[in-house]
């Protein structure tokens, strides 16, 4: 794991992926820190660059930035055992770019349910949340059938949360709909 050439394979194959997405150093640090990690355009830098960590671990920032390229888990340690880094990022689900209208759009999704959620935390009335999240259903439903090809996603199926809690009752029978309406 220690061996140069296998992370400086690596490194390429971050800086590839990063301008595939249209992304710069900074803006992809942005990113990471966006998801509650602590990175520097320069850490991004020093990944990229591919020399191996002195410690023979893994730096702490690698995982966090390749989860922010949309990488999936395993793919790094894939990547350092040998496999050609092309193959390996390639044969995952395609990543629709952040840089794209469209891309941009399904990542701000799950943020619409936080702010809604956190409104009504703090008194906002459901039926106003309700009719906030339908708008933006709708709004989702109008670039959907601007952009013929793609499939439909429905916004109740991003609600988030917290692990172990289930569906909001509130949205069962949206996500039902969602589901059957495919």
């Amino acid at each position: 794991m220690n061996d140069p050439g296998v992370w400086t394979a690596l490194g390429r194959a971050i800086r590839a992926d990063r301008e595939r997405q249209g992304l710069t150093r900074e803006e992809l640090a942005r990113r990471v820190r966006e998801r509650g990690q602590q990175v520097t355009a320069r850490s991004i830098g020093t990944l990229e660059e591919g020399p191996p960590p002195k410690r023979g671990a893994k730096r702490p920032t690698l995982e966090p930035t390749v989860a922010a390229l949309g990488w999936q888990p395993g793919w790094t340690d894939r990547i350092l055992a040998g496999e050609d880094p092309a193959a390996v990022v390639l044969s995952g689900p395609p990543v629709e770019p952040a840089a794209s209208p469209r891309g941009e759009l399904l990542e701000l999704v799950p943020h619409v349910y936080r702010f809604s959620r956190t409104a009504a935390s703090l008194g906002l009335p459901a039926g106003l949340r309700d009719e906030f999240e339908n708008l933006v259903q709708r709004i989702l439903d109008e670039v959907n059938a601007a952009l013929p090809g793609r499939s439909s996603f429905a916004l109740a199926a991003y609600r988030p949360h917290a692990a172990g809690e289930g569906v909001p009752a509130d949205d069962a029978a949206r996500i039902a709909d969602a589901l059957n309406s495919r």
